[in-house]
């Protein structure tokens, strides 16, 4: 250095050199202490002296001890192929005969070992110094606290100077009255105050100029709050392009160049470098770390089966019926339990062609809800005793054993399987037989009575045909306001009816009415007698005397799907009525008996009905073009729908590759008409479509994974599938829904012939039109 500093034409050179050395010195001191040299051992080095690593030595017991001569021999062997041979002389000068190798497991100087180069070291390390032990206080006792002489510091002047003291005596005021005018009859009758002079007095407020006191100082108390602020800046690019500065670089003679070469922190530091350096390009020329290999096998979720069985179509997954119950029947309605694996709940009822039949005859056929599970599918799991047939029924939300259904004779019915939960899961401890004596007993399927029935005054005129829970986000009052449910459980249900109303009922209990205690004594223990044992009092509070909250009438023609607002508006005499309908169409046929709101789009809503069926979007006006006896819409897939028809075949539609004909018609999957179809979601791996008929059979159809997977930007295509390609093919619209401020859905339906036949509740979520 001193030799460069002599040569060195000006200052400024003599600068840029102590530089550099000074850098090279950090480099070569950078990470690693004096004592520690990191190493790479290959296995066959570690087997060779016994070092394997976590078998000889483990991130417990890292340390091993090599003895000097081994080591030699080895670097006189193997010469520069020796993992030793970067510290030759460092293992020739060292004063002992066995020096420390340590297994870094950690990587904490980024080698899997390092050679201790120093006996102090090794001592250091093999015997590492005992921490400090703190002394063990003495255990105190705990006192209690005497109560010493208060020393005045000057605090009670201030606090008896802010409180407040009665400066003066306090006044007494008398009223007195003359005794003859006690008691006087006084009339008292309205007057105009403009028709008397004087007749009032009015003292206006003013700003009085002669008060013009200005507050200088005021005691208030404030709380420190800290000043936020946030503030960002951004570079704008206009745009981008690769540049580089060059200035004057530092130049250097060829002299000075090999005397900086030869100095011994530079090759020092150069010798250790190496083989880290060699070792990262050696990784890269190997592999690629930024290289998805999972991706280049195909694993991908939209790659399908790596067994090369792929199916397209639906395939039969299970069967369900029984002889006893579904002989001529068809089912009504069908509903997959909301917590419970494979088990699923069907109503039944009678066909109409048997009813005209057997009219002369009385043939008591029990009204029942069979349930089934995949487990045992030959006979149902549980049966729900109803008072007539059951046109629909649903699970509550919030309460999965709490059943709700509609019957034909226009009563609301209530049920509750909390008691036979365990049966259905197949864990009911009470199954195991007790004594020989049951063997010859036959297993009987469990019967569940409903626990009340609507109040028959107060039922609707005609059957039932649809019955919804309002979500747990919001109730109904009795004037059809929506307003919040502050306890998040659904506790409400519309029911509609082709009698041309929609009525709200409320499972919570009303108020007593105002009669005499003996009397109402009395009515409680008819309702005990009459109530049997089996029956959970769940809801007795509603028991033959439920009735709805409020009901809403509407008269519609044939076929028609109505837009309308529910909001009451005045007529010219002052009178409260329904607002007039927005939209009216005419698009079905007959019976619209699927209203169903896409689960990805709120603003897509699937109808079928009669010969045909339509897919409507809000703020779209067009009519489209075939009998359709249901439908429902994918649950993972938003393209994706199914729908039933009146042969037993059942249409897939995949707006992605078609929108004028289904991608998939799957024929005579049953000999009936269908009646309903409920798509569940097992597991992301299993996805199951449900098809029931008109003879009382229950199928149990297994989704192919072309059909529930979604595609790349599915989502994505298909909205803007619906808000280009919708207007050619589809018309617009949807059917009945409630709305109060903002926009606020609460229910909506269809009605036809002239009545309601389906209604739809969803959440209130702002929907815009």
């Amino acid at each position: 250095l001193n030799w460069c500093l002599e040569k060195s034409p000006n200052r400024q050179t003599n600068d840029a050199i102590i530089k550099l050395f000074a850098q090279i010195q950090v480099q070569s001191k950078k990470r690693f202490s004096i004592d520690i040299f990191p190493m790479v051992l290959t296995s066959a080095t570690q087997e060779l002296f016994g070092c394997l690593a976590d078998e000889d030595v483990t991130g417990e017991s890292p340390y091993k001890l090599l003895k000097k001569d081994d080591i030699i021999q080895d670097i006189k062997t193997r010469a520069a192929v020796s993992d030793f041979s970067p510290v030759k002389q460092i293992v020739l000068d060292y004063p002992e005969d066995e020096l420390l190798l340590v297994y870094d497991r950690d990587f904490t100087y980024e080698q899997c070992f390092y050679l201790v180069l120093t006996p102090e070291a090794k001592d250091r390390i093999l015997n590492p110094p005992e921490p400090e032990t703190s002394q063990v206080l003495e255990n105190v006792v705990n006192k209690t606290p005497e109560p010493k002489e208060w020393i005045s510091l000057g605090s009670e002047l201030e606090i008896d100077e802010e409180s407040i003291k009665e400066t003066r005596e306090k006044l007494w005021y008398k009223f007195s009255r003359v005794r003859r005018k006690f008691g006087v009859p006084v009339c008292f009758s309205d007057r105009n105050t403009a028709d008397a002079k004087d007749g009032y007095l009015e003292c206006a407020s003013y700003q009085d100029s002669r008060f013009s006191i200005k507050q200088m100082q005021r005691d208030c108390g404030m709380q420190a709050v800290p000043r936020l602020q946030s503030s960002s800046a951004q570079t704008q690019w206009y745009f981008q392009r690769n540049i580089f500065t060059q200035y004057v670089p530092r130049e250097l003679s060829d002299e000075e160049k090999e005397n900086i070469l030869q100095f011994e922190s530079l090759n020092n530091f150069c010798n250790s470098v190496t083989p880290r350096v060699l070792q990262a390009l050696q990784q890269e020329e190997i592999m690629n770390g930024f290289f998805d290999d999972w991706k280049a096998l195909g694993a991908a979720a939209e790659d399908g089966d790596w067994s090369g069985k792929v199916s397209e179509g639906l395939m039969l997954y299970q069967a369900f019926t029984d002889q006893k119950y579904t002989k001529d029947k068809k089912i009504s309605s069908i509903n997959w339990h909301p917590t419970i694996y494979g088990v699923l709940a069907v109503a039944l009822t009678e066909q109409k062609e048997e009813r005209t039949k057997d009219s002369t005859t009385f043939v008591v056929t029990p009204s029942v809800i069979l349930f089934y599970s995949f487990s045992d599918p030959s006979i149902p799991q549980l049966l729900l005793e109803c008072p007539d047939d059951i046109f629909a029924f649903e699970f509550c939300p919030s309460d999965p054993n709490i059943i709700v259904g509609g019957c034909i004779n226009g009563q609301v019915v209530l049920w509750d399987i909390s008691a036979h939960v365990t049966h259905l899961l197949g864990t009911q401890p009470g199954s195991k037989k007790v004594s020989d004596l049951d063997d010859n007993q036959e297993n009987k399927t469990p019967v569940v009575r409903y626990c009340a029935v609507s109040a028959l005054e107060s039922r609707h005129k005609a059957p039932i045909t649809d019955v919804q829970w309002l979500p747990p986000t919001f109730e109904v009052t009795r004037s059809g306001l929506p307003v919040e449910n502050k306890y998040n459980i659904s506790v409400q249900v519309v029911t509609c009816s082709p009698d041309c109303t929609i009525m709200f009922w409320d499972l919570r209990m009303q108020r007593l009415l105002s009669h005499s205690a003996t009397d109402r004594k009395q009515s409680v223990d008819q309702k005990t007698q009459m109530t049997p044992y089996s029956v959970p009092d769940t809801f007795k509070h509603l028991d033959r005397t439920w009735k709805p909250l409020f009901r809403v009438l509407q008269g519609l023609r044939d076929g028609e799907i109505v837009h309308t607002d529910w909001k009451l508006e005045k007529d010219d005499s002052g009178r409260l009525q329904s607002a007039k309908p927005l939209h009216c169409f005419n698009i079905h046929h007959w019976l619209v008996n699927t209203v169903q709101r896409s689960p990805f789009y709120k603003d897509i809503i699937l109808t079928t009905g009669g010969w045909n069926f339509a897919i409507w979007k809000e703020g779209v006006m067009v009519t489209p073009p075939q009998v359709c006896t249901s439908g429902c819409w994918s649950l993972s897939r938003p393209a994706v729908f199914f729908i039933g028809k009146d042969d037993g075949s059942i249409e897939v539609w995949n707006l992605m590759e078609k929108t004028s004909e289904p991608a998939q018609v799957h024929a005579h999957i049953t000999n009936a008409k269908i009646t309903c179809i409920k798509p569940w979601t097992a597991s992301s791996k299993q996805h199951f479509l449900t098809v029931t008929d008109d003879i009382g059979m229950v199928r149990v159809l297994e989704i192919p994974k072309v059909l529930y997977v979604p595609t790349r930007n599915e989502v994505r295509q298909s909205n803007h599938l619906s808000c280009t390609h919708f207007k050619e093919y589809y018309c617009c619209l949807f059917t009945y829904y409630y709305v109060k401020r903002n926009n606020n859905v609460l229910g909506e339906g269809c009605k036809q012939n002239p009545a309601l036949q389906h209604i739809y509740c969803i959440d209130t979520k702002p929907v815009h039109i």
